[in-house]
């Protein structure tokens, strides 16, 4: 049977397969065993396999003050959101001023960040926040300023994660803002101009309005990518307590460092759930705010 473009019936379906057979292969029966687990006493050194305990580890994991310092230093990682959507969309708007010879340029140069590895990324700061010789603190000690322990304590190594993860990040979405800025109507920024609004003016009332649902798509974004924040905590800090750390790492060190999978699964399956209950609010107030301006 075929439909009015010439193609069968499972022409879609089988463009989409492979695609379909690896999220289910690598998420949802990963998601699966991991829920599984959650529910075990699973270590290393069981001979038996997975000994199944029901919500013991769960039980567990909501008397472990380590897990709720780790949560807080999550949600206070989400700092980090702000930060970056500033400084993605200054960097579209300035990109878009730009002239049409430069602008190729500073999309190169914003962008190179994106493209290192984090492992490396990580490391340069590291080094440029090491206490005793690092870029920073010298710099800090040239004006009269004390050097901060910025790997060793709290609430320091939070701010050198984020200023990797800041770094790292705002070239990707920068790019997204200057799509969306490139979008917008020059028409409506010109009636604008007309009607004597300045440039403050022009973005308030002409330009933000346009991109607001990419502002919020980027919102969302990194938000969830802070939440789930690994690479530059293990890299930037490591050698910190977990207690300073996010969830993430906390996962790390009690699956790999003391070998309790079925707690790690645990702390795994109720990440997750915050996460997902964290995207659905945000979806849920961004879609009402998009409703509430059309009307």
């Amino acid at each position: 049977m075929r439909n009015t473009l010439g193609e069968r019936w499972y022409t879609p379906w089988a463009y989409l397969m492979p695609a379909v057979c690896v999220l289910g292969v690598f998420f949802v029966v990963a998601m699966v065993q991991v829920g599984y687990y959650s529910l075990t006493r699973y270590t290393p050194f069981s001979a038996g396999g997975p000994e199944f305990v029901g919500l013991e580890n769960y039980r567990r994991l909501m008397s472990s003050d380590r897990f709720w310092w780790c949560l807080l230093n999550s949600f206070l990682y989400l700092l980090v959101t702000p930060a970056i959507i500033a400084l993605s969309l200054w960097a579209a708007m300035v990109v878009e001023a730009a002239l049409r010879g430069t602008r190729r340029w500073l999309r190169v140069v914003l962008f190179l960040p994106v493209v290192t590895p984090t492992i490396v990324a990580a490391i340069a700061w590291q080094a440029a926040l090491a206490e005793r010789d690092g870029v920073i603190n010298s710099v800090l000690r040239m004006v009269g300023m004390p050097g901060a322990p910025w790997l060793t304590e709290w609430p320091w190594t939070l701010g050198s994660a984020m200023l990797v993860t800041l770094w790292k990040g705002f070239g990707f979405y920068m790019m997204i803002f200057l799509a969306a800025l490139l979008a917008v109507p020059r028409e409506l920024k010109e009636a604008a101009y007309l009607d004597g609004a300045g440039r403050w003016g022009v973005f308030r009332h002409v330009v933000l309005p346009s991109i607001w649902p990419v502002v919020m798509l980027v919102f969302v974004i990194s938000s969830i990518g802070a939440l789930k924040v690994f690479e530059e905590l293990y890299v930037t800090v490591k050698g910190a307590p977990v207690e300073d750390q996010t969830v993430v790492p906390l996962i790390y060190d009690t699956a790999f460092e003391r070998g309790d999978y079925g707690l790690a699964s645990a702390i795994g399956i109720t990440l997750f759930l915050v996460i997902l209950a964290f995207s659905l609010v945000n979806l849920r107030l961004s879609s009402r705010n998009a409703r509430a301006g059309g009307a």
